[in-house]
């Protein structure tokens, strides 16, 4: 159930960031020792991501991600849905699952005015709103008999699950020199996944054997580093907090970019196999930052 994390800054990272370097201001134009930024951010760029699979009977969506400098929010919303296919062959037909994830990279360009370690900090909101739903229950009865021939085991199971998950993160770079090395890394990440299933299993190895049970759990959790405020993140609401890159040897002149990457994924699925009916098992998990006020807004850049 990993995450395939819209997070890799290549080369076209670099063009990029050669683009910025010309739309920049000169050198120390308006650089002060303590620079706060804030909405509308000038000479910013996005980079909009997108990756999605199915298998089964299933399907992804999702909208554009957005950045609108003049707000400084980012927006997109997107959805997975899974369900037990009806024509069903040994495993083939058995299991469905979906997998989205939206999001993109933002590049955020400024000066220093002195040589030296500086700290950049960015603060975000982000209204989140969030649906989870997956069958539990109502499992046919397994295609397994009782008692097992000698040396031999059998099962069948019904299960569903889903998740969701937020993920930030951020760097500087100095575009001078294409130096990656003098940043200190942060990140924020949020995730929630739940999971049911009905299983048996009978053997017979000397001694014949069933074992039956129905378990689900589900967990929420948040964790970080060089950040402050995520643990009071939730998924259907607004959770502010802070993220900070400690740059050393920055020189006064040169011209740096803060680079933010953010994204969230949703999985659905829903499997059968090997029972006496026809178990109509789904599940889906969606994501809504794109209406209703929703969205990731950088509420300012703070350079010390």
């Amino acid at each position: 159930m990993g995450s395939g994390r819209l997070l890799a800054f290549g080369a076209t990272g670099f063009a990029t960031a050669v683009t910025l370097l010309m739309v920049l201001a000169p050198a120390g134009a308006g650089a002060h020792p303590n620079l706060t930024m804030t909405a509308p951010y000038k000479h910013t760029a996005w980079s909009p991501q997108y990756y999605s699979s199915v298998n089964g009977c299933a399907a992804a969506a999702t909208t554009k991600s957005l950045w609108n400098p003049t707000t400084g929010t980012v927006t997109f919303s997107d959805a997975a849905a899974a369900k037990v296919c009806k024509a069903i062959v040994g495993q083939v037909g058995s299991y469905s699952s979906a997998y989205t994830e939206t999001g993109g990279q933002l590049a955020i360009p400024f000066t220093v005015s002195s040589n030296g370690a500086h700290s950049i900090t960015s603060s975000w909101t982000v209204n989140i709103a969030s649906a989870l739903a997956k069958t539990t229950g109502g499992c046919p009865k397994p295609n397994v008999a009782p008692t097992q021939p000698y040396l031999s085991s059998a099962y069948a199971y019904c299960e569903s699950g889903n998740e969701v998950s937020f993920y930030m993160s951020g760097y500087v770079s100095d575009l001078n020199n294409g130096s990656w090395y003098n940043y200190n890394g942060s990140y924020a990440d949020a995730y929630n996944y739940s999971f049911w299933e009905n299983y048996t299993s009978c053997s017979n190895y000397g001694t014949p054997s069933c074992y039956n049970s129905t378990t689900g759990y589900g967990y929420l959790y948040s964790y970080g580093y060089n950040e402050v405020g995520l643990a009071a993140w939730t998924f259907n609401g607004a959770t502010t907090f802070t993220m900070w890159n400690n740059g050393t040897n920055m020189v006064k002149g040169h011209h740096y970019v803060l680079y933010v990457s953010l994204s969230d994924d949703k999985e659905a699925y829903a499997d059968a196999y090997n029972l006496l009916g026809h178990w109509a098992g789904s599940a889906s998990a969606s994501i809504n930052m794109a209406t209703l006020g929703n969205g990731a807004k950088l509420n300012s850049v703070a350079i010390v």
